[in-house]
C-alpha cells in the first residue's frame, strides 16, 4: 500500500472540500497522512520531513505557491539523493497554472486513478539564483520564473492577507498592477541570444501557463531540458489586455514588442530595482540567473 504524505495548504478556501470529499476516498486505497501548513514556509519544512520519513509520494494539495514550496522542501540539499519520493499534485489553489500543463483537475477520481496506475513522468526542474538585501540565494522551480508585472502581483497578494491567493484577491492584485506598473529596462543574455529593452513581463517557462491561465509558452515541454522564454516588451496596458484572450486560447501574440525564444539558461540584469518571482512565490531582485538543473523529479501526471 502506497504511503502518501499530503502537504495541505492550511488557508486554501477549498481545504474543507479536500478534507471531507477527497481524503476519505484516498484513505480507502492508500495509507495517507496529512500535514497542514500553518505559516508561510511550513510547506518547505513539511515536505523535507516527509522525504526523511521515506514516504512513497509527497503530494501538494494547494496552488502554485504550495507546489513551489513542496518542490524546494523535497530537493534542497538532496541534489544527489538516489531515490526521492514521487511528487504529486492535487490542485486546490487559485492559480493552478502548473497543473494546467498536465490537465490535472480537482476531481478525486483522477488522482485516485493516477495513484492506482502509478506511472510517474520524469520532469525538468529549473534553478534560479537571485539577489537579496544580504547576498545571493537560490530556489528550484517547476513552472515559470517571471520578471516584470508577475512579481508585483505576487507582492500585492502577499500584502493582502491572503498570500496564497483567493480569486478576488488575485484579480484585484492583477488590476492594481495593470494600473500602477511602469515598465523597466532589463537585459537578458542566453548562450544563443541577447535581448535588452523595457518589459511588461519576461517569463522563463518550463510549463505552459502562468498568470491564472495565460498560455505564454504553448510549445513548452517539461522534459526537454530547455526553457521557453516569453518576452513582452514595452506594450501598452490596453494591448496587453486586448491580447490576453489570445494567450488564454494558447495562441502566440503577433506584435513587434513580443518575442518567443528558447534557452537552457538566461542571465538577467537591470539598472533599476527589478524583482523576480517563481511559481507564484516572490523571491528577490536582479541580477539573477535561471538555468536548467541536473536534478529531475518523478511527477504523477496523466
Amino acid at each position: 500500500m502506497l504511503r502518501i504524505a499530503v502537504i495541505l495548504n492550511g488557508i486554501s478556501l477549498e481545504k474543507k472540500y479536500f478534507q471531507q470529499s477527497v481524503l476519505p476516498l484516498l484513505r480507502e486505497s492508500f495509507q495517507v497522512e496529512v500535514f497542514e501548513t500553518r505559516s508561510k514556509n511550513d510547506a518547505v519544512n513539511l515536505a523535507s520531513k516527509a522525504v526523511n520519513k521515506r514516504f512513497d509520494v509527497v503530494m501538494a494539495a494547494g496552488g502554485d505557491g504550495t507546489v513551489h514550496q513542496v518542490v524546494n522542501g523535497m530537493l534542497d540539499g538532496r541534489e544527489s539523493y538516489p531515490d526521492l519520493p514521487v511528487f504529486a499534485l492535487f490542485p486546490v489553489g487559485t492559480g493552478n497554472d502548473f497543473g494546467r500543463s498536465f490537465h490535472l483537475t480537482s476531481h478525486v477520481d483522477q488522482i485516485v486513478f493516477l495513484l492506482k496506475t502509478f506511472n510517474p513522468k520524469i520532469i525538468d526542474v529549473g534553478h534560479v539564483e537571485y539577489s537579496t538585501d544580504t547576498g545571493t540565494e537560490k530556489r528550484y522551480f517547476v513552472n515559470v520564473a517571471d520578471i516584470g508585472m508577475g512579481p508585483e502581483v505576487v507582492a500585492k497578494l502577499r500584502n493582502s492577507g491572503r498570500p496564497f491567493g483567493s480569486a478576488a484577491a488575485y484579480y484585484l492584485a492583477i488590476i492594481s498592477t495593470f494600473i500602477t506598473y511602469k515598465t523597466k529596462r532589463v537585459k537578458a543574455i542566453s548562450p544563443e541570444w541577447t535581448w535588452e529593452g523595457k518589459i511588461r513581463s519576461l517569463a522563463i517557462a518550463n510549463g505552459k501557463f502562468y498568470g491564472h491561465g495565460l498560455c505564454i509558452a504553448p510549445d513548452a515541454k517539461t522534459d526537454d531540458q530547455i526553457f521557453d522564454a516569453f518576452i513582452c516588451g514595452n506594450i501598452s496596458v490596453l494591448d496587453f489586455i486586448r491580447y490576453s484572450s489570445e494567450l488564454k486560447r494558447g495562441e502566440k501574440v503577433n506584435l513587434p514588442e513580443v518575442f518567443y525564444r528558447k534557452a537552457p539558461s538566461i542571465e538577467f540584469s537591470s539598472p533599476e530595482k527589478c524583482a523576480i518571482e517563481a511559481d507564484g512565490e516572490w523571491l528577490g531582485w536582479l541580477p539573477a540567473k535561471v538555468a536548467m538543473s541536473p536534478v529531475k523529479l518523478k511527477f504523477l501526471a496523466p
